[in-house]
């Protein structure tokens, strides 16, 4: 909350920061960051939802294909491995 003074200056009143302005924490000196938005990124990256959603299908059916072909070979080795002692 900010008051003005006799002299039309901004002060802080009951030691309530004016968030818009200045920082909570008082550091000042650091830069104010904002949030990544898609629409600054060049149109080349851009790319629409059904593309975003079409790859991420696309890599966990890879994904999932890698993990069943990593299951079989463990498999077929546990069972090489259980013939060598027995």
């Amino acid at each position: 909350m900010v008051a003005l003074t006799k002299n039309n200056s901004k002060a802080d009143v009951a030691g309530v920061v004016d968030t818009i302005n200045k920082r909570v924490s008082g550091k000042n000196w650091k830069i104010q960051k904002s949030a990544t938005v898609r629409t600054q990124m060049p149109k080349s990256l851009r790319k629409n939802w059904e593309q975003r959603t079409k790859e991420r299908s696309r890599d966990a059916s890879a994904k999932t294909l890698e993990k069943s072909l990593k299951a079989e070979k463990q498999a077929v080795k546990d069972v090489s491995f259980f013939f060598f002692f027995f």
